[in-house]
């Protein structure tokens, strides 16, 4: 008596591609809480170190423009130095400045976040318009979006720039 042998039969590559194009069950996500919003007292201190922060800004801007009014455009006047020394002035003039633009960016952050505030939609994300998390303001008041949104936000600019993180 002879047993007949089953073949076993394996995909190929085609099926095996139109088994895994199937939608997929989705899979459980875990429920997170949804973010906790920052109570009027926590909204008080950020708008008191809000405030500390742009008057050390402000600070720091008049003094970056006096050191560049007294100290630097001065000695690129006077013909003293070389070319070297010259070199090393217009550096100084050029770190200064770009310390101003990101000190003016900053100010420009945080008149946002009043607008925002005094709108009413100060720790909405921009972009999901879910709650901004209560611990991501206090840390970075300036913030706009939810943890995920800045996240896919990084990626995508991370993409277009072809900063591609390893």
């Amino acid at each position: 008596m002879t047993v007949a042998r089953k073949k076993e039969v394996r995909p190929n590559r085609a099926s095996r591609a139109a088994v895994s194009a199937r939608p997929q069950p989705k899979r459980a996500q875990p429920r997170l809480d949804p973010p906790k919003k920052l109570s009027k007292a926590e909204l008080r201190d950020v708008e008191r170190r809000l405030d500390e922060r742009q008057r050390a800004l402000t600070a720091a801007i008049a003094e970056e423009r006096r050191r560049i009014d007294n100290e630097a455009l001065p000695q690129l006047d006077a013909d003293v130095g070389d070319q070297v020394d010259q070199a090393f002035v217009m550096t100084s003039v050029e770190m200064e400045r770009g310390l101003i633009d990101r000190y003016t960016e900053e100010l420009g952050k945080i008149a946002a976040v009043r607008e925002r505030l005094a709108s009413g939609v100060f720790g909405q994300c921009t972009d999901c318009g879910e709650p901004i998390g209560a611990a991501r303001l206090q840390a970075q008041p300036t913030a706009v979006r939810c943890t995920d949104c800045q996240w896919r936000h990084e990626k995508i600019v991370d993409i277009a720039t072809g900063a591609m993180a390893s």
